[in-house]
């Protein structure tokens, strides 16, 4: 089941708020079997995550429906989590699991006792699996609350991703993006200068994506690249502002991405991204593009905007 984005939390009764954690959707499934953990996709990624083989210890049968997380310092790092993603080599795991550690999240049960319950409203699945796991201190659930604006001031204040909330009577909507549950993520908006653009490979004229630096005083650094948002009047008025060069302004050019030709423009144009936040190397997540800064010099593109 998905949730549907939203720009503020829903109000009124029936709604249950829990914490948006910054890692990879998991269903943990146990059964005579044993133990399968998926994907989103699907994918079988039991072998990815060998620390969390323990948690099917005496689960009996359930299926669960939560959040693989990697913590850094008591904070989810999406950063961290991505060393763990898509390794296929169970020595690989093991070493990797020793050094970045993965916590299970859990916050859905889906199936208990070979019972299907994703009919059952949200709030009985929910009491049910808190009855389960509050005997499992090896687990990890996420805790929900009933105070949708306590719960929001809370994720902002810890650094979180944002919010998710639930009816509290809604059934389980397996692979349906549902209004019954909704999401609210806290973004951030930036003024970057454009020092280049990008067209695919058998379109190489028409510009995909545009190649971002913030401005700092020893000159521009690179922050990543932009390609949602960019499309119709905006990416015209865009391309008719850039003048390319040969060169890029950057000491070290950054590669174009895969199946994409780069093309390099004098740092003249700025625009207004929203991502939700900052690598440690300073690349952004989830960038979408807002808007042209026509009233904004490069100068003003500041590395801490």
């Amino acid at each position: 089941m998905l949730a549907t984005a939203v720009t503020k939390l829903p109000t009124g009764d029936g709604w249950a708020f829990e914490f948006k954690w910054d890692g990879v959707r998991a269903m943990f499934d146990v059964s005579d079997t044993g133990l399968r953990i998926t994907s989103r996709t699907g994918r079988d990624v039991t072998a990815t995550y060998p620390e969390l083989a323990g948690l099917a210890d005496g689960a009996d049968d359930a299926l669960v429906d939560g959040e693989v997380v990697a913590f850094r310092d008591g904070q989810p790092s999406f950063e961290l989590l991505q060393s763990r993603m898509n390794v296929r080599s169970a020595a690989e795991s093991r070493r990797l699991a020793a050094a970045t550690p993965v916590t299970f999240v859990a916050f859905d049960l889906l199936r208990r006792y070979g019972v299907d319950l994703t009919a059952r409203p949200y709030g009985e699945r929910r009491a049910t699996l808190e009855r389960w796991l509050g005997e499992r201190p090896d687990w990890t659930i996420s805790p929900s609350f009933d105070d949708g604006p306590a719960t929001e001031a809370a994720a902002r204040q810890h650094g979180l991703e944002g919010i998710v909330a639930k009816r509290v009577d809604s059934a389980y909507r397996a692979g349906i993006r549902s209004g019954d549950w909704a999401k609210l993520r806290f973004v951030h908006t930036g003024d970057f200068a454009v020092i280049g653009w990008e067209g695919r490979a058998d379109r190489p004229d028409e510009l995909s994506s545009l190649i971002l630096a913030a401005w700092t005083s020893a000159g521009p650094v690179y922050v990543g690249k932009v390609g949602s948002g960019l499309s119709g009047a905006l990416a015209t008025a865009i391309r008719r502002l850039l003048h390319d060069t040969p060169s890029c302004v950057l000491a070290d050019e950054p590669p174009a991405s895969p199946g994409r030709v780069a093309h390099w423009a004098r740092p003249e144009v700025v625009v207004e991204v929203e991502f939700t936040e900052r690598t440690d190397d300073g690349r952004l997540r989830h960038p979408v593009l807002r808007r042209l800064r026509s009233d904004k010099t490069v100068e003003q593109a500041q590395a801490d905007a």
